[in-house]
């Protein structure tokens, strides 16, 4: 029992007192002394009056009736089982002897009527703001953009970040550049070349997108090219991750003026909206198909959902070479 204790002594004989009766019941020519009658408990407290207490208080731990001399309190407490309000003696000792120290009360619980300030609203919940109200009551307000929404999580009060229902779509067609025609998808008419070329060593065969300088071209000037594809982003898309293989030739006249990025345009506009990386061709050679995977910024793919892109591969190089293939534009879409 929270905040009691019960004990016990053996050997001890529980009786029952009538009064001021001389004899025990049932006990014949058993004398008792008389200055125990009055509930004083005799100079060491024999379960007496205990400073204020009743006389043997309540009702014992053997459910004897009041006035028993046996289990007295400390300081008005109850009897054995009662609350330890300033600590009861437990029952007392055994007849005759000092009474037994009292055990600590336990501590109250806090009190959760009302709140004076936010810090006593916390409810450990990261994805909650947490107030005190003018009324003086917690509120706990969910805000979703503190979950994973690549998880498409949600703030649920009381809860936290709970992931919802998701799907992953492959948005591009042809990413590999083997259909044919492959202007039926990928248009590179923008560019200073043709971007897409027969390859024997393509990741998947037969064919790459190359982008680096055109034959012919002498003095080389740095040529440009823009191979794309119309792209739809579906509503409810939360993440948008390109995936892919590339090689890369570094040429020798300007290295760190070529490059080419991996971005989505607006219809009409020269600037990205939003990009996914710039290959540079200061990071060196890379003679074998290499794997790479890079999203795109979650503020701007928060704002393309139900909207049409182009997705482009721009370039612009003196005489290195970029080469991809298996091309792929994964959208994470919350149900």
């Amino acid at each position: 029992m929270r905040g009691g204790l019960f004990r016990s002594w053996s050997g001890v004989a529980v009786v029952t007192l009538l009064g001021a009766c001389s004899n025990i019941i049932g006990i014949s020519n058993y004398e008792i002394d008389s200055t125990l009658d009055d509930g004083s408990g005799g100079s060491t407290g024999t379960g007496g009056k205990n400073t204020g207490g009743s006389h043997a208080g309540s009702k014992n731990m053997s459910g004897g009736e009041p006035n028993m001399p046996v289990g007295g309190n400390d300081s008005g407490g109850t009897g054995v089982g009662g609350k330890n309000t300033g600590g009861s003696n437990t029952g007392g000792g055994p007849i005759g002897g000092a009474p037994a120290a009292g055990e600590p009360g336990t501590a109250g619980e806090p009190s959760t009527s009302g709140c004076k300030t936010a810090l006593d609203c916390d409810d450990t919940i990261d994805c909650t703001t947490d107030t005190c109200s003018g009324a003086g009551t917690c509120v706990h307000t969910a805000k979703n953009n503190l979950c994973d929404s690549s998880l498409c999580e949600t703030c649920q009060v009381g809860i936290g970040c709970v992931a919802g229902t998701m799907t992953t779509t492959q948005l591009l067609l042809d990413p590999g550049f083997d259909i044919i025609p492959v202007t039926a998808d990928w248009d590179d008419s923008g560019s200073d070349g043709v971007n897409v070329v027969v390859n024997n060593a393509a990741q998947t065969p037969t064919k790459i997108a190359k982008f680096g300088p055109v034959a012919g071209n002498n003095p080389p000037d740095q040529q440009y090219s823009d191979l794309l594809q119309w792209v739809t982003i579906p509503v409810g898309t939360v993440a948008l991750t390109l995936t892919g293989y590339y090689k890369l030739t570094t040429g020798t006249k300007a290295p760190k003026d070529d490059y080419l990025v991996t971005a989505f345009y607006e219809t009409g506009e020269i600037l990205p909206f939003t990009q996914f990386h710039s290959f540079e061709a200061t990071v060196g050679p890379s003679t074998t198909w290499k794997s790479f995977s890079y999203s795109a910024p979650k503020a701007d793919v928060a704002k393309m959902g139900g909207v049409d892109y182009t997705f482009d591969l721009v370039a612009h190089v003196w005489d290195t070479v970029f080469q991809f293939d298996s091309l792929q534009m994964n959208a994470t879409v919350c149900q």
